[in-house]
């Protein structure tokens, strides 16, 4: 007599060939998991996900890590941000003390990520005003 097999016998199977985890394996998964669960949500942006019609470096083009933002309705319209120019043209202010450098440069960073995120955020909504009103 034959014997029956169903999906649960190959699941079965599969599942006996795969190799054990151990109990620190385990653990480091449920810690991952429980941070992540724990973590806060990103902050909500209206800044759609942006495309380089220039290719990622500059070594490639002169406009090379521009981003686009184009409008999410399709409308045809973009506004176009190079944040390496930007970077390249701000001052850098570093402190004296080579032991704060880490910190200094990193509120510099938040500091020019924030400046980027707002002026990307207005000229959304200022193009949203003027061409789709009431969305």
């Amino acid at each position: 007599m034959l014997a029956r097999m169903d999906a649960h016998d190959d699941l079965d199977e599969l599942m006996a060939r795969l190799p054990k985890r151990s109990p620190r394996e385990v653990f480091e998964e449920l810690t991952a998991a429980r941070r992540a669960a724990a973590a806060t949500l990103p902050e909500l942006t209206t800044i759609p996900v942006p495309s380089y019609p220039y290719g990622w470096s500059m070594l490639d083009h002169p406009l090379g890590g521009t981003m686009r933002f184009a409008c999410v309705l399709g409308c045809g319209w973009y506004h176009d941000e190079n944040p390496a120019r930007e970077a390249a043209i701000a001052p850098l202010v570093m402190p004296l003390d080579p032991e704060k450098a880490d910190e200094a440069l990193t509120a510099q960073a938040e500091n020019r990520a924030a400046v980027f995120r707002a002026r990307v955020e207005i000229t959304i909504a200022e193009h949203f005003d003027q061409a789709h009103p009431g969305r």
